[in-house]
């Protein structure tokens, strides 16, 4: 069971990267907007608004995903070089990061609307069942 919620919570930590790649990708190589934008604003709306916020929501994106990416890295390498190996440190790191970050993904999206509340539901659907299995497997004694 130790192995199996591992490999969720490896799943969820690849996921996690791809989209914080992916945007970040687009918005700082690419100079596209981010995607809050088309999310939350209809085009009238984006048109209207001072290019000073679009700025501002395309730095705070840019801010958020490069720290995302950097923690769905180490997370992974916690997960493949400990978790894996019983440690039960890096179980308790886990729930905690992992849990504040969808905790917070949570409270952020309901400040617009709960844009991505898909991806959202998607992450902490595979973060509850990574933890609940490795949590499990930890107190049973399991460590392989």
């Amino acid at each position: 069971m130790l192995k199996a919620g591992s490999t969720i919570l490896s799943i969820w930590s690849g996921i996690n990267f791809l989209l914080a790649a992916l945007i970040l990708t687009s918005v700082v190589i690419f100079k596209a907007n981010s995607p809050l934008l088309v999310m939350v604003f209809e085009k009238s709306e984006i048109a209207a608004l001072d290019s000073r916020v679009i700025a501002s929501l395309n730095a705070l994106t840019i801010l958020y995903n490069s720290c995302s990416v950097v923690v769905s890295v180490m997370v992974w390498i916690i997960i493949r070089k400990n978790l894996v190996n019983g440690q039960e440190w890096a179980f308790w790191a886990l729930l905690f990061t992992i849990g504040f970050v969808e905790v917070m993904a949570f409270i952020a999206s309901a400040q617009v609307g709960h844009a991505r509340w898909q991806v959202n539901v998607i992450l902490s659907v595979l973060y509850v069942l990574g933890i609940g299995l490795t949590g499990y497997a930890l107190s049973k004694g399991d460590k392989k």
